[in-house]
């Protein structure tokens, strides 16, 4: 058999002898590839006429048919690696394959064909990022959803690969769980628990800053996963709101998946811009790169000052849309003694009253995770876990009488909310059939969304208005005065102090919003 070499190279080396030699090479294994595209095409020709001829039932037709555009995917992926890599230049491996139309398509039922046996179907595709396409699948068997990551990779990395599996052995409650993988065949995937719920960014843009009370029972979740993962071995480089999660029950769940360097080595602007963000300074002096496992994570406490930093003032603390503008607030922030003072200060310092009678601020603990120097942070995570403990078990001053109450509610029954919202479909018999089983499992995290700005509507009236706009929400305006009802409903049966003084205050909130929504709905600015 004639030598295999790049065909346009042995042209521009003026090799013409070679080049013919070459490329007549070539052409005998386009020829072998002609015969077992036949073959194919026969069996597809073939399954199309059993079709045509009612011989076989669609759901036999759907099986076959994948099984054939799975053997055509496999030439096709034969054909590139061992022919057209051979005598060309191809960039990336399945270049040609991911810039046809029909790379979408082949995916997906090459997915479906594999997922049969895991007893799960194929929904929809959810979003494309640099590193992976995402798709939201449901087991036919628990009716539960779940998360597929099909990772935009040519090759897997043996590295890549060990540390994906390794996930699989992780148990940790703010950990987003590894459920099955497959990294022996392209497309390699992932498969993961769905989160009902939103990240933190959308948290925060829909209804502002978090209480001081909330902001640390995150902050001790999200340092207790961030320190298991450590113990594991395992570097977050994700530490960041967009990529942390609220569940169903009000909890951060973080993804210990981080794959934007595996199919490039490099990352993309968003993501350098995230690192510029939240990164520690001594993560930047190294380009971005994980400061490695003996760190113990002085560089994580730094990202997670700046998550708590966003969480209670409801700003980043460094401003600024593009690299330049947010480096340069870096800049100001770590030797500009005044602006620093300035930009600490806009956090609110609401008083923790301790078991002991002693008190304490969140913002004092977010001023030492944001200390330049790692040395002034705290030694350990640990450190900072028990540091955050007695917060969360300690009263805040100055709350109000309705707030208190739910907070009360909530303590007390961790079933408040579905408790809420089967009231809610009792007085409201028509809501029930206008969600579907996402929106359902969504509903805890949004009710808790809601009553944050209900509960602080002097300042967030704005927020109550625009979600009342969204095209989601407008259709259900004529049950806000239900839903509203229905809430104080829960409360009263749910608080053991409930009392006129707090049924006075949540009345009031009630009509307020009542008033804000009408005076939107008709067009007129809110009073």
């Amino acid at each position: 058999m004639k030598a295999k070499n790049n065909i346009k190279k042995l042209i521009k080396e003026s090799r013409l002898s070679e080049a013919f030699s070459s490329f007549e090479s070539f052409v005998g294994d386009c020829e072998e590839a002609h015969t077992e595209l036949l073959q194919n095409q026969n069996r597809f020709s073939s399954l199309q006429g059993q079709m045509r001829a009612h011989t076989i039932g669609d759901e036999t037709y759907d099986v076959e048919r994948n099984r054939i555009t799975f053997s055509f995917l496999q030439q096709l992926e034969k054909f590139q690696d061992e022919v057209l890599s051979s005598y060309f230049e191809v960039a990336d491996k399945k270049q040609y394959l991911s810039e046809i139309a029909s790379r979408d398509q082949l995916i997906r039922e090459t997915l479906e064909l594999r997922l049969q046996p895991k007893q799960y179907t194929l929904k929809e595709q959810l979003g494309e990022g640099s590193s992976s396409v995402i798709y939201r699948l449901l087991n036919s068997f628990t009716s539960r959803y779940a998360i597929c990551m099909v990772l935009k990779v040519s090759s897997l990395d043996p590295g890549l690969k060990q540390q994906i599996l390794q996930l699989a052995g992780l148990r940790h409650r703010n950990v987003i769980k590894l459920i099955d993988c497959e990294l022996d065949s392209y497309p390699y995937f992932v498969i993961m628990e769905y989160i009902h719920g939103p990240t933190l960014t959308y948290a925060i843009d829909a209804t502002g800053p978090r209480p001081a009370a909330q902001v640390v029972d995150w902050l001790y979740q999200l340092t207790d996963a961030v320190d298991y993962l450590r113990h594991k071995r395992l570097l977050p480089n994700n530490l960041r709101p967009s990529k942390i999660f609220v569940d169903d029950e009000w909890q951060v769940m973080i993804s210990p998946f981080d794959l934007h360097m595996a199919s490039t080595g490099t990352y993309t602007f968003k993501r350098y811009l995230d690192v510029c963000r939240y990164g520690s300074p001594e993560l930047l002096q190294s380009d971005g790169i994980s400061m490695g496992i003996d760190d113990v994570g002085l560089s994580d406490q730094y990202s997670i000052g700046l998550i708590a930093y966003k969480l209670l003032s409801g700003e980043e603390l460094f401003e600024g849309d593009s690299v330049y503008d947010i480096l340069e607030s870096r800049r100001k922030f770590a030797n500009n003694i005044a602006y620093r003072a300035a930009r600490l200060g806009a956090m609110p310092a609401e008083t923790f009253i301790f078991p002991d009678g002693s008190t304490g601020t969140v913002a004092d603990i977010i001023r030492r995770l944001l200390n330049e120097q790692p040395g002034g942070r705290y030694a350990r995570l640990r450190d900072l876990l028990h540091a955050l403990h007695p917060f969360t078990r300690a009263d805040v001053t100055g709350l109000s009488l309705s707030r208190q109450s739910y907070r009360r509610c909530i303590a007390l029954n961790k079933e408040f909310i579905r408790d809420f919202y089967q009231a809610f479909h009792r007085n409201a018999p028509e809501t029930e059939k206008v969600f579907n089983p996402i929106s359902r499992s969504r509903q805890s995290a949004m009710l808790q969304m809601s009553i944050d700005i209900l509960l602080d509507l002097g300042r967030k009236s704005g927020l109550l208005l625009s979600l009342a706009k969204t095209s989601s929400h407008i259709k259900y305006r004529s049950y806000f005065e239900a839903f509203l009802d229905t809430l104080l409903e829960t409360l009263r049966n749910n608080d053991p102090q409930w009392d006129e003084a707090t049924a006075a205050e949540w009345q009031e909130i009630r009509d307020k919003a009542l008033a804000l929504i009408a005076e939107g709905a008709a067009g007129r600015p809110p009073v």
